[in-house]
């Protein structure tokens, strides 16, 4: 996710849907290039490592936006998820949404999630599913935990059905979501259940794109 400053602020959670199962995606590497009204201002990474019926994700997201090479904005995110049979265990994030700086620590705790967010303390349904957008399951909820400050983000998703789009320069069937409440994205996930496309109006009204280049 990128900060409130370049996309509409969600990050995520309260009435989540079931989590039972988080499909893995075949490809367990995504890299992103971040696009800005069609420029490059920075990249978006996912790691997707599976050991047994634990899931290790990995996410790192850097912006640069400038004016005239001048940088006029910053964002450094990263987080990591462990999950166990489709159920989030941890998850670990960090941000520097332009000098304003957050930190999210949530674990599994008897039947929900407990933990600290920029050290004060959240408690969360079990069920939930952190906003880092990696599986299809996110578009089966209705909210997500934001991974920028740790609450909880009600959301909506509609079945947008397939569409061709262009994946490492080949055209590609996706299925097309498009989400709204307090996380607006669309989303596409190519057959194997990879994100291999996302796109959101940022606050300032830019157009933000990831597309998939590896």
């Amino acid at each position: 996710m990128i900060g409130r400053s370049v996309v509409m602020a969600i990050p995520f959670l309260l009435v989540a849907g079931a989590a039972s199962a988080a499909p893995v995606p075949d490809n367990e590497v995504l890299s992103f290039t971040v696009l800005r009204n069609g420029d490059e201002v920075g990249t978006h990474l996912v790691t997707v490592r599976p050991d047994g019926d634990h899931v290790s994700v990995a996410v790192a997201t850097s912006v640069v936006v400038k004016m005239a090479m001048v940088p006029v904005y910053r964002f450094e995110h990263s987080d990591v998820e462990v999950w166990k049979n489709g159920q989030l265990q941890v998850l670990d994030s960090t941000t520097n949404d332009d000098g304003s700086h957050h930190k999210v620590h949530v674990q599994a705790s008897g039947s929900g999630l407990s933990g600290t967010a920029d050290d004060k303390p959240v408690t969360l349904p079990g069920s939930l599913v952190p906003a880092s957008l990696w599986s299809p399951q996110t578009v089966s909820q209705s909210a997500l935990l934001n991974t920028l400050d740790g609450h909880a983000m009600p959301v909506k998703v509609a079945d947008l059905g397939t569409d061709m789009v262009t994946v490492r320069g080949q055209l590609t069937q996706a299925h097309h979501y498009a989400m709204t409440g307090e996380l607006a994205r669309e989303l596409w996930y190519d057959p194997s259940g990879a994100l291999v496309q996302v796109r959101f109006k940022a606050k300032d009204d830019s157009l933000i794109q990831y597309v998939l280049k590896k």
